[in-house]
């Protein structure tokens, strides 16, 4: 009984490591309700709990921008911090280009930073851009700063626009303020709107890219946009933009509306904005804009939602605590290949108690092991008896059946956990450890640790007391062999993880033979 019991919890774990691999995570609130175009007012939360989504919303002209003497002369302007390389165009002040300077597509290579806009080919990523009808606008002025680039324009001798770009280096955050300044002796409203773009996955194999996929966390739940035409979604817009395993792109609460469009492979996120200017005043709208890596430490105290994208799934409290250890872990040995041995056999630790409890069981019932198969045989044609039989057994020798497996099952959850932190991890990404593992969030390349992981799991099987139908017995020590196909191609620190943790388990079933030989 306890076998059968063992074998369904291993292979249910292997079940649910092998989807949470292979399988995409679900979106959450897709099903969007569809509303005719004609819909106008303001619609807040309190009033719908689906996101609004209007099709075909019409798009905006393009505008010629002048260019100031004063300004001919510069042809380009960039920021670069300890983070983040920022390039502009002009006359547009739009960010043309976007790059982590901490983050190499790969670890051979690490000249080669992170593209946020995923593509070469690309006029603005981050823009703001009137669109009042008289609007002509014309660059003035270009001022750099020590973590700002400010552009000056003058729009028809009645306004003056500054878009004021605020680099928090420290925490991967963007804010574009826009200033406008009315001159006339008459309020004006002034509208325009806010672009957000970026490449999803090209169709080049090229690893230099990033796997975007366009994300709205509206309404509380995350939402993926139809890119096949311009749509307009309405509701409480917590953040908008692309979202990949690793990195963000992302406008932080950019208010209750934003429509999403395709424009040959760059996709679009235009998010409206309309202000009242009294004569002679000025007014000020701002856009914040995430563009880095999915860190907890760096998501969630932005709040809105952002740490959402962490998926780390059913047991993902366990995974944000085990997360923290082996960051602590990791400020100590300042390797993620020994952090990840620290974790392991702090686990270990806690675990003994359990390990030690299920072992002991385990070899109470093998003790009962020759009674048991007297009993089968004596009851081998009424199955009833048998069970009876044996259940007033275990009574007698108090003994209790599942005693061997429930501490098992007891960690799972903590396993699991720990399974999809380092599946998820960006702190592993192109974090060498030792010898020929330069990059613990891919396959061993060489398949030296799923072998090494497939041996230790048969030790430790064949050191384990066996109980119960022989036959059984054989089908566990099949497991292995199954482990070790089904992780052949899981990143190397997932099965640093499973090998040494494998490791530890022989050391604790040695002493604790040795115990009770």
């Amino acid at each position: 009984m306890e076998k059968r019991i063992i074998i369904a919890s291993i292979l249910s774990v292997i079940l649910i490591l092998a989807w949470g691999y292979f399988m995409p995570h679900a979106e959450q609130n897709k099903a969007a309700i569809t509303k005719p175009a004609a819909t106008s007012g303001k619609i807040t939360q309190a009033q719908t709990k689906e996101p609004i989504v209007e099709k075909n919303a019409p798009s905006k002209s393009k505008k010629l921008i002048a260019v100031s003497k004063s300004v001919q002369s510069i042809k380009s302007v960039s920021y670069k911090g300890g983070k983040i390389y920022a390039m502009f165009n002009i006359p547009g002040g739009a960010v043309s280009k976007l790059n982590l300077l901490n983050y190499s597509y790969t670890e051979k290579n690490l000249e080669n930073k992170v593209n946020l806009a995923n593509t070469q080919k690309i006029a603005q990523i981050i823009n703001f851009i009137p669109q009042n009808a008289q609007s002509s606008l014309k660059l003035v002025n270009i001022k750099k700063e020590k973590d700002s680039v400010k552009f000056f324009y003058d729009i028809n001798n009645k306004i003056i626009l500054v878009k004021d770009y605020k680099f928090l280096n420290g925490k991967y955050l963007l804010t574009n303020d826009i200033s406008i300044k009315n001159l006339t002796n008459k309020p004006i409203v002034f509208k325009g709107h806010y672009v957000l773009s970026a490449a999803l996955k090209p169709v080049s194999k090229n690893l230099n890219y990033i796997n975007f996929s366009p994300i709205i966390y509206i309404n509380k739940g995350s939402v993926t946009p139809d890119t096949t035409q311009t749509t307009k979604y309405k509701g409480d817009i917590s953040f908008a933009g692309f979202n990949s395993k690793y990195f963000m792109l992302a406008a932080v609460s950019p208010g209750n509306t934003v429509s999403v469009k395709k424009t040959d492979k760059i996709i679009s996120f235009i998010i409206p904005k309309k202000v009242l200017i009294s004569p002679k005043k000025t007014a000020d709208i701002s856009l914040n804009v995430y563009g880095g890596p999915k860190k907890l430490s760096l998501l969630t105290p932005l709040g809105h939602s952002l740490n959402s994208t962490l998926d780390f799934g059913f047991f993902g409290f366990f995974s944000i605590i085990l997360l923290h250890i082996l960051e602590f872990f990791y400020g100590f040995v300042r390797n993620y290949g020994l952090a990840i041995i620290l974790l392991v056999l702090a686990i270990r630790i806690v675990f003994y108690p359990l390990t030690y409890t299920g072992f002991k069981s385990m070899k109470q019932m093998q003790k009962l092991t020759p009674k048991i198969n007297e009993l089968r045989e004596r009851y081998k044609d009424n199955k009833t008896e048998l069970n009876k039989k044996i259940m007033e057994l275990y009574k007698e020798s108090r003994v209790n059946p599942f005693g061997g497996c429930l501490p098992m099952i007891l960690q799972i959850p903590v396993f699991y956990g720990l399974y999809m932190t380092l599946l998820m991890a960006i702190q592993l990404r192109n974090a060498p450890f030792v010898f020929w593992i330069h990059n613990l969030s891919i396959q061993d390349p060489y398949y030296i640790l799923p072998v090494l992981m497939g041996l230790t799991m048969l030790i430790s099987q064949k050191m384990n007391p066996v109980i119960g139908d022989p036959a059984q017995a054989k089908i566990m020590l099949i497991l292995p062999i199954v482990f070790t196909f089904v992780f052949i191609h899981f990143p190397a620190g997932l099965l640093l993880y499973w090998t040494v943790n494998n490791i530890l388990t022989i050391a604790q079933q040695y002493i604790i033979n040795r115990k009770f030989a």
